[in-house]
């Protein structure tokens, strides 16, 4: 495939090249397109030209599929048998008329580990409190052919030989994946004959290339990212047709729902679809009142691996707070990693009044921190929800984010700080406003823990979850 960058020549009035717009996460006016035609011209050749060249780019990947495999699972080996029954006996047996449910997924949170798909391990938690045998499969062509148990659940992993022994052998009441890859997908979709199985679409396993620009820190990688997002499309379109397809999409919010559709350009009928937000468990993240003083405790914990996330916008709302007046009075904590957490090594190394620890807590980790600080440093890009925010808010922290993507479907004026997309002067003056009047503080950290248990805890999610997927006792067998 030609490269673009090198395909796109610099000459006057043109678009520029794409490794150099792509530095700092350009999103490119239509005027970049040329100067001589009309917006409603240029909107409608992008548009044509595009689907045109997607068809292009999809028949030249089918012909190119036909003549190689694809490195996707390709069938059963004798082990597997052997593993999934040690699997099945340590797990327990299916009780007679009790509700049974297998989760397929590409990690699970383990010692060490604990940020891979935490808010999955606590769903599988409730479920088994709802008294449902809970089965895990953790499925990747780099997973460690194993058995492992994690805070009470027992977990087979593999290359998918387990997955497809298991469900050859089992029969579930209902079958569940969240962030489902065409890898996962070639391992479940020749084995659910007979089963109902229900997808959950998160977030980056759907998304379009163009809402992620500002990880994008190349042509190559840009390149890379739009083959991608073209076959992400086409490998939806395929689930959503094959005969074994789930029964029901699961989406994380109303916005995400329509911006999936809009990002792989298909509709996914509303009958087939449930939009059950992700959990936040207030039985773990409880509300505790704040003190006044607490104000004063800025806590960021999460992962600075992509730009998405904001990691920098921390740093440079930090930054600006150090010229004020309070900064000596404010004590901050950031726990994370990731490709860019050494900004915050390198930014504050001198600052006493900022304690930075790289690596990864549990979620009862961040639950006792989140009792001793006031408010939550967390902008971002992009959120389809923010589970994070959430679990902060419900233990009655003071968010400071941005009104993007999904996040005023989940918080408002009332609960956070919320600046619009980039402002970080928006987030410091808010900021500045709670440290010059506590009442207000403490009123908003009430609205946002009770705002929470109003619409993400427990009842309003996996309570959900539960009927729809027959896991309660009384609808096991329906």
């Amino acid at each position: 495939m030609t490269k673009l960058r090198s395909s796109i020549r610099e000459q006057p009035g043109s678009a520029p090249l794409i490794g150099e717009s792509i530095k700092q996460g350009h999103l490119l006016p239509l005027a970049a397109a040329g100067s001589t035609y009309s917006q409603e011209e240029i909107s409608t050749f992008l548009q044509y030209e595009l689907a045109y060249l997607k068809e292009a780019y999809r028949q030249a990947t089918e012909r190119l599929d036909a003549l190689k495999q694809p490195e996707l699972f390709d069938g059963l080996d004798e082990e597997s048998a052997h593993r999934v029954e040690e699997y099945l006996n340590s797990a327990g047996p299916i009780e007679p008329g009790q509700a049974s449910h297998l989760v397929v997924v590409e990690m699970y949170p383990r010692e060490g580990q604990e940020y891979g798909n935490g808010f999955v391990h606590r769903r599988v938690k409730l479920y088994q409190e709802a008294g449902a045998k809970v089965h895990v499969a953790v499925v990747s062509p780099r997973a460690e052919r194993e058995i492992f148990e994690y805070d009470g659940v027992r977990v087979i992993a593999g290359q998918g030989h387990e997955l497809a022994a298991l469900l050859k052998q089992t029969r579930y009441t209902s079958i569940s994946t969240h962030f489902m890859t065409e890898y996962v997908w070639s391992v479940l979709a020749p084995n659910l004959e007979g089963q109902t199985f229900y997808c959950y679409i998160h977030g980056f396993e759907a998304r379009r290339w163009v809402r992620s620009l500002h990880n994008y820190r190349s042509g190559d990688v840009l390149e890379r990212e739009l083959a991608a997002s073209i076959r992400r499309q086409q490998f939806w379109r395929n689930v959503i047709a094959h005969p074994n397809a789930p029964k029901k999409f699961i989406f994380v919010s109303n916005w995400w729902y329509e911006a999936a559709q809009e990002d792989l350009e298909l509709r996914i009928p509303r009958q087939k679809v449930e939009i059950i937000h992700n959990l936040v468990d207030t039985g773990l993240f409880k509300y505790v009142e704040k003190s006044p003083e607490q104000r004063f405790k800025i806590l960021w914990v999460r992962t600075a691996n992509n730009f998405n996330y904001g990691s920098d916008i921390a740093v440079r709302v930090l930054k600006e707070l150090r010229e004020t007046p309070y900064w000596t009075q404010l004590e901050v904590k950031v726990i994370g990693d990731g490709r860019y957490f050494g900004e915050f090594e390198a930014t504050f190394a001198e600052d006493e009044n900022v304690e930075i620890e790289r690596g990864f807590i549990n979620q009862e980790e961040i639950a006792r921190l989140h009792r001793q600080y006031g408010l939550f440093l967390v902008p971002t890009r992009l959120d389809t929800q923010g589970v994070s925010r959430d679990e902060a808010m419900a233990s009655g922290l003071v968010p400071i984010t941005n009104a993007v993507a999904a996040v005023p479907e989940f918080v408002g004026n009332d609960e956070a700080i919320l600046a619009g997309p980039e402002d970080v002067q928006g987030m410091v003056s808010g900021i500045v406003g709670l440290l010059k009047h506590p009442d207000r503080f403490l009123q908003m950290s009430r609205a946002a823990a009770s705002r929470v248990a109003g619409q993400s805890g427990p009842t309003q999610t996996v309570a959900k979850e539960i009927k729809l997927m027959g896991l309660a006792p009384e609808t096991a067998n329906q």
